[in-house]
């Protein structure tokens, strides 16, 4: 992985071996870029670890949630943050402090940009439908990112334009990053799960990660864990039982212009987790203008994404 930065309005890039592939980094500023991405080079992979990829928005909250309890051999929520394990955010060496191994570390990254060490593991990618996904960041902006960053407010029409057009976007574009991880689909490292069957079908979908994962969890935890992780439910439980840790926070804070308590944020993860909300929001003429976006990227034709 190579990595440059820019000064002004600070902008750093992962990028693949040969160079042809950039992607944006969720950091602050050169010092916080600097300190994830040595640890992320200087990592050495933990055998029984296992890694979540997914876009932004994509069910990541969700699914880690599952993996961790499949790990752990319990349906109960996970008290500490999930961000203490997403190598995006968090420096890889203070993770042990809050998530020893065995752990299921998280990231937004596409799996080339990443240092080698990263690829070819135990990976669980989770897929969304973009329209949904489109509508989540718009919420993940304006009540995350515009709360805690000085950045100017979006309406949701500017929010689908950048999703849909902007290449120079945080952690790179959702089709280059589902075009380029849908192409790993038969590594048999690799499990893909759809956001939309994990919610109409989640214990034969929890099932697929429990023997992808090879921790033999028996059928009674596998409904135990898909009964916890229905969308109410765990917003509730989580939002009840989740802990501070200070190294957490005290990172946490130089993303944000104001001081930050990450299991205060974790609550605003959980809003809908619905398949279809987007017809809640976008006009029927941005709909039209998604639809003929979608018509013309070819994995359209190739991924049949549940909408509704």
């Amino acid at each position: 992985m190579a990595a440059k930065s820019e000064v002004a309005e600070f902008k750093a890039y992962l990028t693949n071996d040969d160079g042809t592939v950039k992607v944006r980094a969720l950091n602050a500023n050169k010092e916080q870029f600097d300190e994830i991405h040595k640890n992320m080079e200087e990592y050495k992979w933990v055998e029984g670890d296992f890694l979540l990829a997914s876009y932004q928005k994509n069910g990541t909250h969700f699914m880690w949630e599952i993996m961790t309890m499949l790990l752990r051999g319990s349906a109960e929520y996970i008290r500490s943050p999930k961000e203490a394990c997403m190598i995006d955010l968090f420096p890889l060496k203070k993770t042990d402090a809050v998530f020893p191994s065995p752990r299921v570390l998280n990231t937004h990254y596409r799996l080339d940009v990443l240092p080698k060490e990263f690829r070819g593991r135990k990976t669980v990618l989770v897929i969304r439908n973009p329209k949904d996904t489109s509508v989540s960041m718009y919420f993940h902006r304006k009540n995350i990112w515009e709360k805690v960053r000085k950045i100017e407010p979006q309406t949701f029409s500017q929010t689908l334009s950048t999703f849909l057009h902007d290449k120079d976007t945080y952690l790179g574009s959702y089709f280059d990053y589902t075009e380029y991880m849908w192409s790993l689909r038969d590594d048999p490292n690799m499990l893909v799960i759809f956001f939309e069957d994990l919610i109409l079908d989640p214990v034969a979908n929890i099932q697929k990660v429990n023997e992808f994962m090879g921790t033999q969890r028996s059928p009674e935890l596998v409904e135990e864990i898909a009964s916890a992780t229905t969308f109410s439910k765990m917003k509730e439980g989580k939002t009840s039982k989740l802990v501070d840790h200070s190294k957490l926070n005290e990172h946490m804070n130089s993303f944000s212009d104001k001081p930050t308590n990450m299991a205060k944020i974790s609550e605003q993860m959980y809003r809908k987790g619905k398949i279809g909300d987007w017809k809640n929001h976008l006009t029927v003429a941005e709909n039209e203008m998604f639809d003929e976006f979608l018509a013309k990227w070819p994995l359209s034709k190739e991924i049949k994404f549940t909408f509704v």
